[in-house]
C-alpha cells in the first residue's frame, strides 16, 4: 500500500461509526485494541460543535472499568479536561494500572485524538463495599419525574432569557430523559439564584449483566451540571454578549452502586465563582431518597474578547 493508501486506511480508522441516536450505553462502548488500551465507537457533539463532556466523560470511566477487577465496582472518578475533542473522531484510552491493592484498584486514563493530541487526563478508583460507619443527606422527592414537561416545553420568552449562557438551549441528547421542576422560577432571569435541580435518566434500559452502569452515569452527570454556577447571574447578562461557557474538570463519588435508567434527582448548587471560574457540586439521589453520589465541577465562563 503506497502512502496515500496508508493515510486513507488511518483516516477510514479513526472516524466514528454511525450512532442510532437511543442507548447512552452505546456512547461510553469502546474497542479493545490492546490490553489496557482501548478506542471510541461512537461520536456525541454538543452544539458548538465539540464532543459532549459528559461522553468523554464516561468513555474514561469505561477505560477504568474494563480495566478493573469485575469484583470491584467505581469509588471515584476525577478527570481533567485538556483541549476540545472532536466528535467525528476516536480517541485512544490508556489505562496504567496505579494500584491493585487489598480493598482499592486505581487507574490513571489518558485520551489522545488526531496525531496524538491529549484531550483528557484522568483517574477512577475502583473498591467493593467496606463495612463501616453510615450516613447520607436525606432527600424526600416533591413530585413525579413522570408528570413535568420536557426542555421542548419550554416557553419561548423563557428560553430567550437563557442566550446570554450560549449553550443552553430547549435542545436535549435523544439517550436522556431530563426535567426541570418549577421550570418558571428555576429559568427565569428575574429569578434564577446560584442553584437548580432537576430530574435526569438515561431513556433506554441498560442490558443485563453491563458493566457500564458508572460510566452512563458520568455521561448523564454533565448535563446542565454548571446552570448553578451561571443561573444566578442571568439578569446581569440579559444586555451581553454569550458567555463562553467550557468544562474543565469533574469529580465524582459513587457512593453504592446503582443503574443510572432509573429516575435520579440532581441538587447542584455554586458555592463561588470568581476570575472566570465557577465551582458547581451536585448531590445525586434516587426516587426514595438515598443519595447515589456527588459530582462536583469547575467551569470557565468568561466573557467574549473585546465584550469588556
Amino acid at each position: 500500500m503506497d502512502g496515500q493508501g496508508i493515510r486513507a486506511a488511518e483516516e477510514s480508522e479513526a472516524a466514528c461509526d454511525p450512532w442510532d441516536h437511543k442507548a447512552a450505553e452505546a456512547l461510553v462502548s469502546l474497542e479493545t485494541i490492546a490490553p489496557l488500551r482501548y478506542r471510541s465507537r461512537f461520536g456525541d457533539g454538543n452544539l458548538n460543535g465539540r464532543s459532549y463532556g459528559g461522553q468523554i466523560l464516561g468513555q474514561a470511566m469505561m477505560t477504568g472499568t474494563l480495566s478493573a477487577p469485575e469484583d470491584r465496582p467505581a469509588a471515584m472518578l476525577q478527570l481533567v479536561f485538556l483541549r476540545g475533542a472532536d466528535p467525528g473522531r476516536r480517541i485512544t484510552f490508556d489505562a496504567d494500572i496505579l494500584q491493585d491493592g487489598k480493598r482499592f484498584s486505581s487507574r490513571q486514563i489518558v485520551g489522545t485524538q488526531s496525531q496524538g493530541r491529549t484531550v483528557l487526563s484522568a483517574q477512577a478508583t475502583f473498591c467493593a463495599p467496606q463495612p463501616g460507619p453510615r450516613h447520607a443527606v436525606p432527600f424526600a422527592p416533591s413530585e413525579d419525574p413522570e408528570s413535568l414537561p420536557d426542555l421542548t416545553m419550554i416557553p419561548d420568552a423563557l428560553i430567550a432569557q437563557l442566550r446570554p449562557l450560549g449553550p443552553y438551549s430547549p435542545y436535549i441528547k435523544p439517550s436522556m430523559d431530563f426535567r426541570i421542576p418549577e421550570i418558571g422560577r428555576q429559568l427565569s432571569a428575574a429569578t434564577a439564584e446560584p442553584r437548580l435541580r432537576f430530574w435526569i435518566r438515561c431513556r433506554q434500559p441498560l442490558t443485563t449483566g453491563s458493566r457500564a452502569q458508572a460510566a452512563v452515569f458520568a455521561y448523564l452527570s454533565d448535563w446542565w451540571l454548571n446552570f448553578s454556577s451561571v443561573g444566578g447571574h442571568l439578569r446581569d447578562l440579559q444586555s451581553r454578549a454569550p458567555l463562553y461557557l467550557s468544562s474543565l474538570n469533574h469529580c465524582i463519588w459513587f457512593h453504592r452502586a446503582f443503574s443510572p435508567d432509573a429516575w435520579m434527582h440532581v441538587e447542584t448548587e455554586s458555592p463561588c465563582a470568581d476570575g472566570g471560574r465557577g465551582l458547581s457540586i451536585a448531590r445525586v439521589h434516587d426516587r426514595d431518597g438515598s443519595m447515589l453520589a456527588t459530582s462536583i465541577q469547575e467551569t470557565l465562563m468568561v466573557h467574549p474578547d473585546g465584550d469588556a
